[in-house]
């Protein structure tokens, strides 16, 4: 409910500024022989390096955490694929004591580096493990996968031509028996 009082707070922000330019520029444009053009030029100028310095700076810091969200997401794919297949590799399933303990190891790199979407479906994820997962209206491995393909596009990945069927095929072999 916040995120959505604060969209509506920035929409109307934009509003407000939209038309203050508005105004400026009536009044700046209202006889054109007026009209300050030096000015106008380096405030375009100003506004257009202003938008760029911006753009670069959001880009850099975006480029500057994909190495650390690799890593975190690594970490995570690692975790749930070796508890699914330990007893078939190596033949040593994981005790619950060791699965909690790599799980409260993850947590706080995810807290951190997650995308929102990642995080909340890791939560979700959590809360099912805690919890009965027959009564649970949630399916913990279409919630995986959703988490899975939420890796995928926080790093850049677009996901067209993969869906939760998809991305669960890798490791799931009876795909198509799994529950809507």
């Amino acid at each position: 409910m916040k995120s959505n009082s604060t969209n509506w707070q920035s929409i109307g922000i934009g509003i407000v500024g939209l038309a203050i330019l508005g105004v400026i520029a009536w009044f700046l444009f209202s006889e054109i022989s007026k009209a300050p053009w030096p000015f106008i030029a380096i405030l375009v100028a100003a506004l257009g390096a202003l938008i760029t310095v911006t753009s670069n700076l959001n880009i850099q810091i975006r480029n500057e955490q994909i190495p650390k969200k690799v890593e975190v997401y690594d970490k995570v794919i690692n975790f749930f694929f070796d508890s699914i297949f330990a007893k078939k590799m190596n033949g040593n399933e994981k005790t619950p004591e060791e699965l909690a303990k790599e799980i409260y190891d993850m947590t706080p790199d995810l807290i951190l580096w997650a995308s929102d979407d990642v995080l909340n479906l890791y939560i979700k994820l959590k809360q099912i493990s805690r919890s009965d997962t027959e009564n649970s209206s949630d399916n913990p491995i279409k919630l995986f996968s959703s988490m899975l393909l939420a890796m995928r596009k926080d790093l850049g990945h677009q996901n067209n031509q993969l869906n939760e069927k998809n991305i669960l095929g890798i490791f799931v072999i009876d795909i198509e028996n799994l529950p809507e």
